[in-house]
């Protein structure tokens, strides 16, 4: 189908969309809130903010991540998080717990596999709230910022509620993806969110900037879909190099700040071209009448 015939039918059925990407961010939310009540979090903490004990080995052998955690779980009576860098043989562990060298050891040993070097770093419990604390302090921090630009720039309540809108969804979306995967909140992940919020306001405002301020070029359809042309080139383009430092990275934190905004930049053309889209089109065709 010719691009340009979708974005026409996309454009046509804009009520459609923004029904179906509300329902979406809806189930979203829901699901978080569940979370929230559930387990304390809408995604579960790392030892960055509860306190804890990461071991990081290098090792000889074949590597059983599932037989390495259950083994460490029995040893260490605790829930652990087992990851193997890709493109290595190097594994982490995670656990509440202090991990020891011998310990260490000993799951290495019940796993088959042998450690050749070892690294164990260990955060105090309040120390991990405190910079759980801090975190919050800088993500919201972060939003009411961004949310006092937006609003200088375009001064108009409707169109400056669905950047910030379109921006909470990607955010949200991110987090829904990091449960599913199984990738903690730390303090590179929350390094992804903030990166993300950056990036997904972009095409937001590419989007607005173009629909409500430059109304001499075109119809307002026509301005949509130059800038839908112009938006999915710079999405595509971030999110392939989000894809390359995933597949070459052989560190845990820049894998997962790679897949937090390779989620957060997918969900960001999902919410801006069906929600941010149907919220402009209802917007003009009211103020422009």
């Amino acid at each position: 189908m010719n691009f340009d015939i979708f974005l026409d039918k996309l454009l046509k059925n804009y009520k459609t969309g923004l029904f179906v990407s509300v329902f979406v961010l809806l189930f979203i939310v829901l699901f978080l809130g569940n979370q929230q009540l559930q387990t304390g979090s809408v995604v579960p903490l790392g030892i960055d903010f509860t306190g804890g004990t990461q071991a990081i080995a290098e090792v000889d052998g074949v590597i059983d991540t599932t037989l390495i955690k259950k083994n460490a779980e029995e040893i260490l009576g605790e829930t652990v998080i087992v990851k193997k860098l890709s493109g290595s043989n190097t594994i982490t562990i995670e656990s509440k717990k202090e991990i020891k060298k011998d310990t260490l050891r000993e799951i290495a040993q019940l796993s088959n596999i042998e450690i050749t070097t070892s690294t164990t770093h260990t955060i105090g419990a309040s120390l991990g709230a405190a910079f759980f604390s801090q975190t919050i302090k800088a993500v919201l921090t972060a939003y009411v910022l961004m949310s006092i630009i937006v609003f200088l720039l375009f001064r108009s309540f409707v169109p400056s509620i669905a950047i910030i809108l379109a921006s909470f969804a990607d955010v949200a979306t991110a987090v829904f993806g990091m449960n599913l995967v199984g990738i903690n909140l730390s303090m590179a992940t929350v390094a992804g969110l903030l990166i993300l919020i950056g990036y997904s306001i972009d095409t937001d405002i590419l989007l607005s900037t173009r629909v409500l301020k430059r109304r001499g070029e075109g119809t307002v359809d026509e301005r949509i879909k130059s800038s839908i042309k112009t938006g999915m080139t710079m999405s595509l383009t971030s999110i392939i190099a989000m894809v390359v430092l995933y597949l070459v990275s052989t560190s845990v934190v820049l894998d997962e700040i790679a897949l937090v905004i390779i989620m957060g930049l997918t969900a960001d053309i999902f919410y801006t071209w069906l929600q941010n889209v149907g919220i402009l089109k209802l917007y003009t065709a009211r103020k422009f009448k």
